[in-house]
């Protein structure tokens, strides 16, 4: 295909990122022939989570975008048809806590689900998703570290980097849940300083700088007209640099949520007011939009990727 045959990708949100077959599922998920029957449904996210294997990264990826778009109802007949099933009690269970960051369940849902994690982890012990929703659940009810670190260090035990829980608990320590500052970022840079490059947390050091970032918006004033020199400090430019210089790399980055991590690095860079280096990450994310950060504030996420990606016109020729 020539150059001059190629069309723009138009931006649109894509739960899926780059995976093919999830889309798929996704998209027959929302047609109403597969959408109006539970059956169906059902069978289609069966086919999919048992053609995953051992890649727990990319079962967790799958898992979590079912969680959010499949039917509630789905959910639950799956479990009680499956009980004996893995996926169909860790995607219940999934869904309980995705929920429940909008609606607290209600104590009956709660129980449900933690015993489902139990039960799944019983029947596929290597398999960290199951660990990773109670690490989830404590989330939602507060509960102390010496329940939370059990349950981390299990997870870790499975799959040292995974993406999925690392933001739990970094959300587990922060001020805003059961931590402080100080502890949520000690805990961003114990993960720098250990963690391989390409691993799947590479970009827990840009979530905290975008984190803090906001916060300092948020609080108006001073703090929000000064907000844009965070990205002049030395470890947000040493963030930044190390990012471009390496996450745009062919097979640097081979984690399923790669394409978010993209988004977040394509926004923070128009941020800093670095419209050449984001113009760069716009094309490696070809329009395909993640929710976050881009719907900062309630907004349209794929209208303001469009306008942050407009503000780099040119600056990459």
């Amino acid at each position: 295909m020539s150059l001059l045959s190629r069309r723009k990708a138009t931006p649109r949100l894509t739960p899926e990122l780059d995976d093919t077959d999830l889309g798929n599922v996704c998209r027959r998920l929302a047609d109403r022939g597969v959408g109006n029957s539970r059956s169906l449904a059902i069978a289609v996210i069966e086919k999919l989570l048992d053609s995953t294997g051992e890649d727990w990264d990319r079962r967790c990826h799958r898992l979590g975008v079912l969680a959010e778009l499949s039917l509630p109802g789905v959910q639950r007949l799956w479990m009680d048809r499956r009980p004996d099933h893995p996926d169909a009690l860790t995607l219940f269970a999934w869904g309980v806590t995705t929920r429940g960051r909008h609606t607290p369940p209600t104590a009956d849902e709660s129980r449900l689900a933690w015993h489902a994690c139990l039960k799944a982890a019983e029947l596929r012990p290597a398999d960290p998703a199951s660990w990773i929703v109670r690490l989830g659940l404590l989330r939602l009810w507060r509960r102390p570290n010496d329940e939370v670190l059990p349950l981390w260090s299990e997870i870790t035990a499975r799959d040292p980097w995974n993406r999925e829980a690392h933001l739990h608990m970094y959300g587990y320590l922060s001020p805003r849940e059961c931590g402080t500052r100080g502890r949520v970022l000690d805990f961003v840079d114990q993960v720098r300083a250990v963690a391989p490059p390409s691993a799947a947390t590479a970009a827990l050091p840009l979530w905290s700088l975008v984190e803090r970032y906001h916060a300092a918006l948020d609080q108006g004033g001073v703090s929000a007209l000064t907000a844009l020199h965070l990205w002049e400090h030395k470890e947000a430019i040493e963030v930044l640099d190390t990012a471009v210089a390496t996450w745009l790399r062919p097979g640097h980055l081979t984690h399923s949520s790669r394409l978010a991590d993209l988004n977040l690095l394509a926004y923070a860079l128009g941020e800093a007011r670095k419209p050449a280096l984001a113009a760069g990450v716009f094309a490696a994310v070809g329009g395909r939009v993640t929710p976050s950060p881009w719907n900062r504030g309630g907004g349209d996420a794929v209208s303001a990727f469009i306008a942050a990606q407009q503000r780099t016109s040119g600056a990459a020729l």
